[in-house]
């Protein structure tokens, strides 16, 4: 189920990448940092980040941004697959009893899981904002994120403020905007 998760909340972020024409890597989303092409980096670095831990290795994190910020931008939907794809054939391999080196210190193969659907999912939704389209997920999947960040936002301590503090959302709208709107974006806008 948790890799099935994944892999359906890569596949909608893939089919949005690859959906995407030139003028739309430009766009803002709603990260006050990245446009478009900047949120699509930011996944292809975690990926590439988490496959390497997997391996057992502390990632360099520097030197994996300077790597991505030489792929063109006409490249990211086929570089975000491959490293999509890479992740889960790790996750896959992994031993479920080790912990493995992050920037949020240990993880298991699962938080490691679990902590990808939710960055896919999220940035998927930031990515849809920016260009002007939607994410297609299953609420379900989207349902599944929310327990599993209401999870992890418990154990965060105080200091390491990862998200953004939950925004108004209304109870009928759909599980993603609901995750969203747990980890901070505004989805009234």
């Amino acid at each position: 189920m948790e890799l099935d998760d994944l892999a359906h909340a890569q596949a909608a972020v893939g089919s949005l990448l690859a959906g995407l024409d030139a003028d739309a890597w430009a766009r803002s989303t709603p990260c006050d940092d990245w446009d478009v092409a900047g949120v699509a980096r930011h996944l292809v670095i975690g990926e590439r980040a988490f496959v390497t831990s997997l391996g057992g290795a502390a990632y360099d994190l520097a030197a994996i941004r300077d790597e991505v910020l030489e792929i063109p931008t006409a490249d990211l939907p086929t570089t975000y697959a491959v490293g999509a794809r890479d992740l889960h054939l790790a996750l896959a391999a992994a031993d479920v009893d080790a912990t493995f080196p992050t920037g949020l210190g240990p993880m298991s193969a699962v938080a490691v899981t679990r902590l990808r659907m939710i960055e896919a999912l999220v940035h998927g939704w930031d990515l849809a904002r920016g260009a002007g389209a939607t994410l297609d997920v299953d609420d379900e999947v989207a349902e599944r994120a929310i327990r599993h960040s209401l999870a992890l936002l418990e154990r965060l301590p105080p200091e390491r403020k990862v998200f953004g503090g939950p925004q108004p959302v209304a109870e009928d709208a759909s599980a993603v905007d609901r995750l969203v709107a747990l980890l901070g974006r505004s989805v009234s806008g």
